[in-house]
């Protein structure tokens, strides 16, 4: 399993030392761990929606945009990244729960701290691995991940393929789905299920009920490596 989490932060400094401490801690864990670095608020905006993550490391005192405006519009979208808040003022920390940060740490970051706020995320993490909450209708439906073929987004809608219950509509985002394990990108506009998926292909994944789904050239190949260790246990 691989993880990507980003820093957001324009204190090179700081984010040299954020990225020491999470190599640190993903030392001994059992996934892999991809890092991402943004300077500002306005560059992880850009490339977040072809390149997403799991996790946000994000400092409130930014240039432009700051962080707890970037979080608000995370969330007026949808979107429930989880979010670790960075800051050196605690006046924030208010701010931080209207928008359901996962935790707020003051600077300077004890490893400690963030070690053990880490650790608490992976923990929910898996727990939630199997089952996902989602809005339809009005109506908030537990699905589990098992049952979903693949996701496929409609600009700012998505629409649920289910094994067992046809499609669902949803007035949410493919942001939301980044971190169930076994969902992966295999275009922009799809999320796929691999234990669904018969073939990969250099243009379309092949599923077992016989639907095709495209593969972005640019993605085929980390697709293609996925599918394989999805089913050699890589």
């Amino acid at each position: 399993m691989r993880l990507t989490f980003a820093i957001c932060d324009d204190d090179g400094e700081q984010t040299k030392g954020l990225r020491r401490m999470l190599a640190d801690w993903s030392a001994d864990k059992p996934f892999s761990l991809q890092i991402t670095e943004y300077e500002d608020a306005e560059e992880f905006s850009f490339d977040y929606p072809e390149n997403p993550c799991d996790l946000l490391l994000l400092d409130i005192e930014m240039k432009g945009i700051n962080g707890m405006e970037l979080a608000k519009k995370l969330r007026d979208r949808g979107d429930m990244l989880p979010i670790i808040f960075i800051t050196g003022y605690s006046e924030y920390m208010s701010e931080g729960y209207d928008v359901e940060a996962l935790h707020y740490l003051l600077k300077p970051i004890s490893p400690q701290k963030l070690y053990g706020v880490l650790d608490k995320y992976i923990e929910r993490y898996s727990s939630h691995s199997r089952e996902i909450l989602v809005t339809c209708g009005g109506r908030a439906l537990h699905i589990p991940t098992d049952s979903i073929i693949y996701i496929e987004a409609f600009g700012r809608k998505i629409q649920l393929h289910l094994a067992d219950k046809g499609t669902l509509d949803c007035g949410m985002n493919l942001g939301s789905f980044e971190n169930v394990t076994g969902l992966i990108h295999c275009h922009r506009s799809y999320l796929v299920n691999l234990r669904f998926v018969r073939s990969i292909g250099k243009n379309t994944a092949v599923l077992d009920n016989g639907e095709e789904l495209p593969v972005s050239r640019r993605l085929f190949s980390d697709v293609n490596r996925q599918f394989i260790d999805f089913y050699t246990g890589g």
